[in-house]
């Protein structure tokens, strides 16, 4: 899945490199996820009105595996965007072109 968010991001020059530098360093990416939405959660709201519930939230649990690239596609499909630094090199999933059904919009009424 890719929220056009994310892309816009990712394509950007003044956050491509840093947004590249996610790729398999999943820890890093938790704590730069963890402040960003701190600081979105309390864009324009009083923070004192603000109740922390911080402890229900439940630690998530350690990654597993390696990031990869899904069968059928290759570093080629990569649109990389920091031209800093090389894009990492994945692996790819064993087996067919991964397909997802297209999703079809409800009717109008």
């Amino acid at each position: 899945i890719r929220l056009q968010s994310d892309h816009t991001i990712a394509r950007d020059s003044r956050t491509a490199c840093e947004w590249q530098s996610f790729v398999d360093n999943q820890p890093k990416a938790q704590a730069m996820f963890q402040f960003v939405f701190h600081d979105l959660s309390i864009f324009g709201q009083n923070i004192d009105d603000l109740v922390d519930c911080t402890e229900v939230v439940p630690i998530p649990a350690p990654p597993q595996g390696r990031t990869h690239l899904p069968a059928g596609m290759t570093m080629n499909d990569i649109e990389q965007a920091c031209a800093e630094t090389p894009f990492p090199t994945l692996p790819v999933d064993p087996g067919p072109r991964t397909a997802v059904a297209p999703v079809v919009p409800p009717p109008k009424v």
